[in-house]
């Protein structure tokens, strides 16, 4: 069933940002499809999870490859549970959950989130591809839904920035297909967006954030640099969007939670980055998964 538009009355979102977002910064994410905002995150709040990734790049192990369409591995970690290691932490921070409400224009909860990780001189990459066409298989009805990512890592065209296609979002879903290893936007629609409209590398500083809406095409290079590449991505939908589909999605659909105040990581309220935080499964063995992208055996 679809969940209710409005938060249940148990549910504690008193909590509130303080670092909204100003009406021009929602305005621009309604014309672009994203908006940019350096230094929505400090430094010194980014620099446990950097400085864990860098400790650890295979986090612990469970870090998983994927194959871009032409069979190079992208390396990737997903989770949906919420903990108090750090990484459960910061989807639910008021900063995150306010931006998310007020671009939506609906109250909001987490998706999903991720750690998209480039090690240096590596050829993976991101395939040109909208989110939403992924999202809407798993049941959403509405592209009422939007991505924060967070630079770790210094982020640039070098190692492997996203590169967003300006005001493709307005475009609505667009058919993905097989491309070789992966799958991905159908090409030929894709090469008369790109004719019409402009695309744009986003270069970050670790704690510069970009919000996206599901629909806004993107991709992302290989890290050519001598310099690891380290992308938080936070996701979120529209609580009355949940899916309609119960089977295989009850990580996906909505459950009340409670807001954390933007000070916690500062405060180091969490004991670990990552150490006792539960990742999503995934297979390890050469198939295909449901988004379309072949899982790659790791030696």
């Amino acid at each position: 069933m679809i969940s209710p538009s409005a938060p249940p009355p148990d549910e504690d979102r008193a909590v509130t940002t303080t670092r909204p977002l100003k009406p021009r910064d929602i305005a621009l994410f309604e014309r672009d499809g994203f908006v940019l905002l350096p230094g929505f995150f400090d430094a010194l709040e980014i620099a446990p999870l950097r400085e864990g990734c860098l400790a650890d790049p295979t986090i612990g192990g469970r870090l998983r490859a994927v194959a871009d369409s032409a069979g190079n591995a992208q390396e990737v970690i997903v989770w949906t549970a919420f903990s108090d290691d750090y990484l459960g932490m910061v989807p639910r921070l008021a900063r995150l959950v306010d931006a998310a409400d007020a671009l939506l224009g609906k109250p909001s909860y987490h998706w999903h989130s991720k750690l998209s990780m480039k090690a240096p001189h590596t050829a993976g990459r991101w395939d040109w591809h909208q989110d939403y066409p992924y999202w809407y298989d798993e049941g959403c009805l509405r592209p009422d839904m939007l991505t924060c990512m967070i630079a770790v890592d210094r982020v640039t065209q070098a190692n492997g920035c996203v590169t967003l296609v300006q005001g493709s979002h307005l475009l609505g879903r667009i058919n993905h297909v097989r491309i070789g290893e992966a799958s991905g936007c159908d090409p030929v629609r894709l090469d008369l967006i790109r004719q019409r409209l402009p695309s744009v590398p986003v270069e970050m500083e670790p704690g510069d954030a970009c919000f996206f809406h599901a629909n806004t095409l993107h991709a992302s290079g290989a890290n050519t640099s001598d310099f690891p590449r380290t992308i938080l991505h936070c996701s979120y939908n529209t609580i009355e969007n949940s899916p309609f589909i119960g089977q295989g999605q009850q990580h996906h659909g909505y459950k009340p939670f409670a807001k954390l105040p933007d000070s916690v990581l500062l405060d180091r309220v969490w004991k670990h980055v990552f150490k006792n935080h539960e990742f999503n499964d995934m297979r390890n063995d050469g198939k295909t998964d449901a988004y379309g992208y072949k899982e790659m055996t790791r030696s």
